[in-house]
């Protein structure tokens, strides 16, 4: 044991006599390369390895995985003033005197034995600083990259950060860093670093004022125009963009994990658009069904931020037993803009996020997801090649036109002849009704009125036969039967009544359907045009949609809202 730890203190004491060498040699200070002069390094002959002294900004830090040595891999991109702002991948050339496009970001692979030893606590927005970071050439199609400078075969750049112990414990890396937080008005020096890999530190007035003009910059109208930290790549998506089968990028909002015997099993997110919509036949994608072999597969997935039967009084609010604590706050935050744009699904699946699983809230930009269909709803899926990382903020441009949308009050972005007053299957006796979501209808308090633009999905009984029954008191038959409506935001359960029901059927009064095949018979053809649209394809109806409490309920501790159709009917030449 003894003579074990005299070799440690002995490689140690030879590396920091290297270290003081280098930096007596530059007169104790370090020469900084911009990330732009960073990826112009010129490989040189005979020489696999070089080492150069960088700053930059995080854009992206990716969540730390284990190698297949035992090693824990962290990959980081940053970026500063010097990088290209207008890159278009490979159609742009060199600039003049440049061997290289500069990339709007630079990819550093940080090594380390231990998880802790990596710069972790790295958030997007933060400054770092490495020290003799390697520089080297791969070449993929050479035998065991072993052919280095001069080969006919250009090499293409990488950088690496091997931080801490190495081989056994018996050396150190020579590579350290240190992560300062990009936040602004804040004191700049050795002691406010948040995170480093040595307790040795040089920090001089010059590493300060570096430092904080990078954290001015980043916050500046220049830098905020450039694709940096929400930057769009190849594979970049809205929620509204993506298509089946196809892998894709999305930066979104947490808004909810669902757990299965306490394993994650779905994550909600949002950006603000709404997912393209399924036809109600179309069969789920092998992929995302739990078991190949079941027999049927789950329904759809929705977040509802509260149960349609709950009133979201003030009071009901406050007791938190229908609101938790975490949807409050992000309800609050969000604020209306939470009423549109769907919450989209993206199952977990071939993986296990154990303690590294998103925090609901939080803006992430998810990697290499697979598109899928589950329950007729077309959702996303995170395999064990799937990434994520953690992001400041969403995409401006995105939530600008959210805000816009907010504000125009556009319930659907993908439903056919949103906001036309002419109708379609379904006509409305009071068009001055107010549009909403299905998520935005929930959320206010009973009593109130809404107009929806939705899709029938279901009917309750299944059988049309039962649509009418025989009032015991009147001794007359009377429709009554429920729809589940959906949209993009959500799914509503709808009582028709009696009443209503003979204007929503009109032409089709109400009768012994098991006695009356003629008008069963045009009844189920009305339904079929509800779940199938006129011509097959379009079925998003408007509907006329009022929520109330029955006077026989209205106590405290019974707050069940009834969700009830009026002034709506079926246009008769449409079907």
């Amino acid at each position: 044991l003894f003579v074990s730890k005299f070799k440690h203190l002995f490689v140690y004491r030879q590396q920091h006599r290297r270290r003081m060498a280098s930096k007596r040699a530059t007169g104790g200070k370090y020469e900084y390369l911009s990330l732009a002069e960073l990826y112009q390094i010129e490989e040189k002959t005979n020489v696999k390895t070089q080492r150069a002294h960088v700053y930059g900004i995080v854009a992206e830090k990716y969540q730390p995985q284990i190698t297949r040595s035992g090693d824990t891999y962290l990959k980081l991109k940053l970026f500063d003033e010097s990088l290209n702002s207008d890159y278009n991948g490979d159609e742009m050339k060199p600039r003049k005197g440049m061997k290289r496009v500069n990339p709007p970001f630079i990819e550093i692979a940080c090594f380390a034995n231990k998880k802790e030893d990596l710069p972790i606590l790295a958030q997007v927005g933060d400054v770092i600083r490495f020290h003799r970071l390697e520089v080297s050439f791969y070449r993929p199609n050479s035998r065991n990259n072993q052919h280095y400078g001069g080969g006919r075969e250009e090499g293409t750049i990488q950088f690496v950060a091997k931080i801490g112990q190495f081989t056994n414990g018996n050396a150190y890396s020579k590579t350290h860093f240190v992560l300062f937080s990009g936040e602004p008005a804040q004191i700049v020096d050795a002691d406010s670093a948040k995170q480093r890999s040595s307790n040795d530190i040089t920090f001089t007035d010059e590493d300060q004022q570096r430092i904080e003009n990078l954290i001015a910059w980043k916050n500046t109208p220049e830098c905020l125009g450039m694709p940096k930290i929400a930057y769009l790549g190849k594979y970049d998506r809205r929620i509204q963009d993506i298509q089946r089968e196809r892998n894709y990028d999305l930066h979104v909002k947490i808004l909810d994990v669902g757990y299965r015997d306490g394993y994650p099993e779905v994550i909600f997110v949002w950006d603000g658009s709404d997912a393209a919509p399924m036809s109600l036949s179309t069969p789920d994608f092998p992929q995302l069904v739990d078991d190949t072999n079941q027999a049927e597969a789950l329904g759809p997935m929705y977040w509802l931020p509260i149960d349609q039967d709950i009133n979201p009084t003030q009071d009901v609010i406050e007791r938190g037993q229908d609101f938790p604590p975490s949807t409050r706050r992000m309800l609050e935050e969000m604020g209306d803009a939470v009423s549109y744009g769907s919450a989209f699904p993206v199952y977990i699946r071939g993986f296990d996020f154990s303690d590294e699983m998103p925090k609901k809230g939080q803006w992430v930009k998810l990697r290499n997801l697979t598109a899928g269909v589950h329950g007729a709803q077309l959702n996303g899926a995170f395999f064990a090649n799937s990434k994520w990382m953690v992001e400041a903020k969403g995409h401006p441009t995105w939530l600008d036109q959210v805000q816009f949308r907010q504000k125009a009050n556009i319930v659907a972005n993908w439903a056919p002849n949103v906001g036309v007053d002419a109708p379609n299957v379904t006509m409305i006796m009071h068009p001055q009704v107010k549009w909403d979501t299905i998520r935005s209808a929930l959320l206010k308090e009973a009593p109130n009125r809404h107009r929806l633009y939705v899709r029938a999905q279901k009917f309750w009984p299944e059988d049309e036969k039962e649509w009418c029954v025989k009032n015991p008191v009147t001794n007359e038959w009377e429709y009554v039967f429920k729809i589940l409506v959906e949209d993009a935001t959500g799914v509503l359960r709808v009582t028709v009544s009696p009443e209503e029901g003979k204007y929503f059927l009109r032409g089709l009064p109400p009768c012994d359907l098991s006695a009356n095949r003629a008008t069963l018979h045009q009844l189920r053809t009305r339904k079929h045009t509800l779940l199938n649209g006129s011509n097959g394809t379009d079925n998003w109806i408007q509907i006329c949609v009022r929520q109330y409490l029955p006077a026989r309920k209205r106590t405290r501790g019974n707050e069940k809202r009834t969700w009830e159709l009026f002034g709506t009917a079926m246009v008769r030449e449409k079907l």
